[in-house]
């Protein structure tokens, strides 16, 4: 008997054991909270999708209003006495030579860039280049402009040689970068006249220099450029290199010319030509402008003060009438004194007005200096 009833104590214990654990290991209940409106039954949030990136705008240039800005501030510069004095100017235009630069950006080793990456990359590194001088009243006026690019962060530009030919007695430089701030010109670094180059120093630093690349660009090979075409401010255009050419100049030099198909005009001496790496592969120089007639001469393209030709006229006809242009400019925008109209010499009869001549323009070359010329000139320290 004994052992029965304890028998039966054990076998009571072990059930109230076992239904002890599943009474544990049951879910519990808590109490239920209020749904939101918007709440979503399922346990895992809802994700919110990323918004789309905005677009991008282009820059809409104001071409008067940043030229008149332009020409306000380097007044401004000038009264200070912040820029170059010109017969300092004169003085350090004359010694050509090899310049050294610090920081030279050497072209990058990756795939071709997008057009619309070389475009991005080179406007920080692109500048106008103008000038201004007294008139005989004593005021300031508009001298003339063309490009000039950063080729190192510490303020040093690159233009052509023939932007500081035939200078005003007062006559003061600036350069305005796309944001339209404007630095004085406070030294001639060096050059070589017959590439037609020059190294200029603005107060500026942490600029963002172009590489230049030390390997003539391919015939047939893709080129941009980008400059200041006729008071038209980073515009942006495109070609292929059409041949390489060279000549000898009055003095007896030879000059050497890369031709392009991008297009460009008065303002853009100076401009960079660039490859799809965004390298430096030329800088624009002139125009060769081919007309139907039967004689040749050839005039550098610079901005503002116009060259009637660096070449002598040459009789090659019948082929046609070659013209030579800088691409200096003077701008239309500034409204200036007009200037009086030139007067006969006295006792003599104004000569009667001929009715201009169009001329039938068959063709116009673009000419650059080569890259590799440009890296001649300088030293690396």
């Amino acid at each position: 008997m004994r052992r029965w009833l304890c028998l039966t104590a054990g076998v009571i214990l072990s059930a109230l054991a076992v239904g002890w654990q599943l009474s544990s290991s049951a879910p519990q209940n808590t109490p239920a909270t209020a749904r939101e409106p918007n709440a979503t039954p399922s346990a895992v949030p809802r994700q919110t999708l990323p918004a789309p990136p905005p677009r991008s705008q282009p820059w809409f240039v104001d071409d008067e209003r940043f030229y008149q800005q332009f020409l306000e501030r380097l007044i401004a510069l000038a009264e200070k006495g912040e820029c170059l004095p010109t017969e300092q100017l004169r003085q350090q235009w004359q010694r050509a030579g090899k310049v050294a630069v610090k920081g030279l950006v050497a072209p990058p080793a990756t795939p071709r860039l997008t057009l619309e990456e070389v475009y991005q990359r080179a406007v920080p590194a692109v500048f106008v280049l103008g000038s201004v001088y007294k008139d005989d009243d004593g005021e300031w006026t508009d001298g003339m402009y063309a490009t000039a690019w950063a080729i190192s962060a510490d303020g040093i530009l690159v233009t052509n040689w023939h932007v500081f030919e035939d200078l005003q007695e007062t006559e003061r430089f600036g350069a305005c970068d796309h944001r339209g701030r404007v630095y004085p010109v406070v030294e001639i670094l060096g050059g070589d006249q017959a590439v037609d180059v020059a190294f200029v120093r603005i107060a500026a630093r942490e600029l963002t220099p172009l590489p230049l690349s030390r390997d003539y660009a391919p015939v047939g090979s893709w080129v941009g450029v980008l400059g200041h075409p006729g008071d038209n401010f980073y515009v942006f255009t495109t070609g292929t290199v059409t041949r390489y050419s060279t000549n000898r100049n009055k003095d007896g030099r030879q000059e050497r010319w890369m031709g392009l198909t991008a297009d460009y005009a008065g303002g853009s001496s100076g401009s960079p030509v660039l490859d799809t790496r965004g390298a430096v592969v030329g800088m624009a120089a002139l125009t060769l402008t081919l007309e139907d007639a039967g004689t040749a001469r050839r005039r550098r393209v610079s901005g503002g003060r116009y060259d009637p030709g660096v070449s002598p006229p040459r009789i090659l006809s019948p082929h046609p009438l070659s013209i030579r242009s800088r691409l200096l400019h003077r701008s239309r925008f500034f409204e200036g004194k007009p200037k009086p109209p030139d007067q006969p010499p006295e006792g003599k009869p104004k000569p009667p007005d001929q009715p201009p001549q169009p001329p039938a323009v068959q063709m116009i070359l673009k000419m650059a200096v080569p890259a590799p010329d440009i890296a001649r000139l300088l030293i690396e320290p």
